[in-house]
């Protein structure tokens, strides 16, 4: 058993499709059989359930995978721990976010101080995806705009983001500066995609405030802030802004209202598996996470006091 036999055998096992797994890996279907057939002649049992063309991991398989896909975690992460000794600028960061709309001037200015450590970044769109990858040790940190509440994993808040409610240039609301959510609980609405986190948050802010929000006639359904914006405009129905949108992207003809009740914002958190080993830049990296928030969030505070 070698490590190229296990390599293999992740492929396979991912893909369960044995002349996909030889194209990834750039090798003849017939050498790579060969290979998972020594790999079980090794381990001693079969790994796979095969039924013609098509190929499963069984129950032997999938206790296995685990155990491999553990090993060369703690591999990376060995060979990460080694180039730490190298120091912090030959580091490198995963980072998986399922709210990212201030990292790329996080980067931009952490990059100025350390030009040479290497960024991956990782966009999700559900909660339980960047969970898991988390947990896996597939990323380093995680930015979310849920907690990630399991044993192990260590979460800091980074800021309060005020949920503004966007209406379209000629609704009956559109001279208020603030409304109760209840005002409009009987007008459609445009949503994001149930995968994404504010879909969650906003539909619990509807419940707060004693209904369900009704969907537009033309049932709209949007992750992308633009076409949500967008289909405002043309009248279709309202929507929940997150207050960063605002400056972000083009809102000149919309409208938008705080809502005094319930109290709408999101938290946005940086979190990571305190288990698995982070790299020097890593831990930099997260403590220069939580001081931009800091300051951002005074830098924001002393503009409202200036107001």
């Amino acid at each position: 058993m070698d490590l190229l036999q296990l390599r293999y055998f992740q492929v396979v096992a991912r893909l369960e499709n044995v002349t996909r797994a030889a194209e990834e890996l750039y090798i003849a279907q017939p050498s790579l059989s060969k290979t998972i057939a020594r790999l079980e002649e090794s381990v001693g049992v079969p790994l796979f359930e095969r039924q013609g063309r098509r190929i499963r991991l069984n129950q032997f398989g999938k206790t296995f995978l685990k155990r491999v896909e553990r090993s060369f975690r703690e591999l990376e992460e060995g060979q990460r721990e080694v180039a730490d000794l190298a120091g912090l600028d030959r580091g490198s960061v995963t980072v998986g976010a399922t709210a990212s709309p201030q990292l790329p001037y996080i980067f931009r200015e952490y990059l100025t101080l350390h030009p040479h450590v290497n960024f991956r970044f990782l966009q999700a769109t559900q909660h339980l995806e960047i969970q898991e990858r988390l947990m896996n040790g597939e990323i380093d940190l995680c930015i979310s705009t849920q907690p990630i509440d399991q044993l192990g994993i260590h979460c800091e808040p980074l800021k309060n983001e005020e949920i503004l409610l966007a209406l379209p240039p000629e609704h009956r609301l559109a001279g208020r500066k603030s409304i109760q959510l209840k005002e409009v609980a009987n007008e459609p609405f445009i949503r994001q995609t149930a995968a994404y986190g504010l879909r969650e948050i906003t539909d619990d802010f509807c419940q707060q405030a004693g209904f369900i929000p009704k969907i537009a006639n033309i049932a709209f359904e949007s992750f992308t802030p633009e076409v949500i914006c967008s289909l405002v405009k043309a009248g279709f129905g309202n929507a929940f802004i997150p207050a960063y949108w605002w400056d972000s992207i083009n809102t000149d003809s919309l409208v938008k209202v705080h809502i005094e009740n319930p109290t709408c914002q999101r938290t946005i958190w940086l979190s990571w598996a305190k288990e698995h080993y982070l790299s020097m830049a890593a831990r930099d990296f997260s403590k220069f996470i939580i001081e931009y928030f800091s300051r951002f969030n005074s830098n924001e505070q002393t503009a409202k006091c200036e107001k």
